[in-house]
């Protein structure tokens, strides 16, 4: 019996994957949101950050609202992305952020 597994199995078992995942860790998932929260630059980032803003506007926009230097808010995208909480897609040549979902 060979079943042919489609994209739509795979996209199946991942989401149940992380549904499980998210499950068993959901204190560490709160915890960890609520020290990341506690941060107005990484809180504002989390807001903002929803594909639609460009890296450098998105850093701008947040040093704005925050009162933070662009280098500050950048630095703080870094460590948000390389933690998985938030990700860059790139589009001609340009970065957009947005969240993974991993804190939901």
């Amino acid at each position: 019996m060979n079943k042919e597994v489609t994209l739509k199995d795979v996209v199946q078992r991942l989401d149940q994957l992380i549904a499980l995942w998210k499950l068993t860790n959901r204190d560490l998932i709160r915890k960890i949101k609520n020290e990341i929260m506690k941060d107005e630059i990484s809180r504002k980032i989390l807001e903002l950050a929803d594909g639609s803003r460009e890296y450098t506007l998105l850093a701008e926009e947040v040093a704005k609202l925050t009162g933070k230097t662009s280098r500050t808010v950048k630095s703080r995208i870094a460590e948000l992305s390389e933690m998985g909480i938030i990700r860059g897609t790139r589009k001609k040549g340009k970065v957009y952020y947005e969240t993974t979902g991993v804190l939901d």
